[in-house]
């Protein structure tokens, strides 16, 4: 194996181009759905549209009724994964990706006093079966796991802890009706069929995780996967090992970098159309917090990315350029461009072209659509 200093060097831009081209934002992309979610490693789904909006500016002729028809018929599922934050997954690679990223979450959030994950056997039991036939609220299942808590467990922190594990750790999924682009209601949760409950072994969805964040992210660091996946750096490295067309790279700051033989690595120089990223966009979260700058420039990110939040942005010339909104009223539906510097004139034309288009995809009733530049 090749030492690291002989390794062949990616540039910033060359990192951004082999990015947007497995994110399918350098074209859009004549793939199904599910296909789809599955070649991106999944969508994050903590805002219900955001899932829409990704694949509209994915995907060619994007429709919601093909993601809520996927959703409505179990090929996709919604659940907590990696980083304990919520993604819609294809039902066949659902086991899998809940296997992996168990540990993750289980170790995301846990206050002093917390019990060790075998010590929850009995109270994932009885959630299960509490869900099994009625979706149930976070409230009902927040009474249901009070009477596992200890007698001594007053701490208002360990109590929510019981229920984020119970809603996150114990294998509930959510309602489908909690993943349309409607949704603004209270998440309900149910017990997954049998069929989505199939054993994985851990290994296996190791693999499965970190060949889908290389044709997703890569070439990536084992930082960067770690840092999606919140699997340990340990697991990594051993699916890694059993990757057979893998790759090494470095980029300019020395990192080590690995990727799949055959996936795309465009030239730097590729033109890159813009594009406007959904709210809480995998584009942006799929590296670790300090290498994001392959499509996020550092002097932007605290206008992007702060506490739990990441704002809805477009991207010019490959790299986040600014932030929109989209507001609506009974008649009149805008998107409004905030650009953070000033665009030059092209780049506004084909923003407003584009912007157009997904106000429209965004808000079809309203009678009137613009961009506000």
């Amino acid at each position: 194996m090749p030492s690291n200093t002989s390794l062949p060097v990616l540039s910033l831009r060359e990192l951004n181009r082999a990015l947007l081209a497995r994110q399918m934002l350098l074209e859009r992309q004549t793939v199904r759905v599910v296909d789809a979610i599955e070649r991106l490693g999944g969508l994050q789904a903590q805002w219900a549209p955001a899932p829409y909006v990704a694949l509209w500016t994915r995907l060619k002729g994007f429709e919601r009724a093909k993601l809520t028809r996927a959703i409505d018929t179990g090929a996709l599922i919604k659940a907590t994964l990696m980083r304990a934050t919520l993604h819609l997954v294809s039902a066949r690679e659902y086991p899998a990706y809940a296997v992996a990223t168990l540990e993750g979450r289980f170790g995301a959030w846990r206050p002093p006093g917390g019990p060790l994950l075998k010590d929850l056997d009995r109270m994932y039991a009885d959630v299960l079966r509490f869900a099994a036939r009625t979706p149930r609220t976070r409230e009902e299942i927040r009474d249901l796991v009070a009477r596992h808590m200890p007698k001594s467990a007053t701490d208002e922190r360990l109590r929510n802890w019981f229920l984020f594990a119970a809603v996150a750790t114990s294998g509930l999924v959510w309602h489908p009706e909690g993943a349309h682009f409607e949704h603004r209601q209270l998440a309900r949760h149910v017990t997954p069929p049998a069929r989505l409950r199939t054993r994985v072994t851990p290994e296996a969805a190791y693999d499965v995780v970190v060949r889908h964040h290389l044709g997703a992210f890569g070439p990536s660091s084992v930082a960067d996967i770690a840092t999606w996946s919140s699997v340990r750096v340990p697991h990594i490295r051993a699916a890694l090992a059993r990757v057979k067309d893998l790759v090494r790279f470095r980029d300019e700051k020395g990192r080590e970098l690995f990727d799949l033989r055959r996936a795309a690595r465009p030239p730097a120089e590729t033109d890159a159309p813009p594009r406007f990223l959904a709210r809480f966009d995998a584009a942006i979260l799929g590296h670790d917090a300090a290498e994001r700058t392959r499509i996020l420039p550092a002097e932007y990110k605290k206008q992007v990315i702060f506490s739990a939040e990441v704002w809805t942005t477009f991207l010019v010339d490959g790299f986040v350029a600014g932030r929109y909104r989209l507001v609506s009223d009974r008649n009149d539906a805008i998107l409004e461009l905030l650009p953070f510097k000033p665009l030059r004139r092209a780049h506004k034309a084909a923003l407003i072209d584009e912007g157009e288009r997904l106000v429209r995809f965004y808000y079809p009733d309203a009678k009137v659509h613009g961009v506000r530049a």
